[in-house]
């Protein structure tokens, strides 16, 4: 199991409803990032605290997806058993 840091520890405890659903989302899928995702900076606080990652597919035109990184899992998991 992947070892969050104290950064991102403490960044999940004031993650909004909406950043806990996303996160938790983004454990079940990856997926592609809208325009009006990749403007939001409540959502892309989740990436810039590396819970989540995007990646860019070239064969696809440069789309970006996202995913939940490990720490974002074991984030996530915590947050759902009630530890954050």
């Amino acid at each position: 199991m992947a070892k969050p840091t104290r950064t991102q520890i403490d960044f999940a405890r004031v993650m909004t409803i909406r950043q806990r659903g996303v996160l938790n989302s983004l454990v079940m899928f990856d997926c592609y990032m809208s325009a009006s995702e990749l403007a939001d900076e409540e959502l892309k606080d989740i990436v810039r605290h590396q819970l989540a990652r995007c990646i860019v597919h070239p064969d696809l035109d440069g789309r970006l997806s996202w995913g939940a990184t490990d720490n974002g899992r074991t984030i996530s998991r915590m947050i759902r058993q009630g530890k954050l």
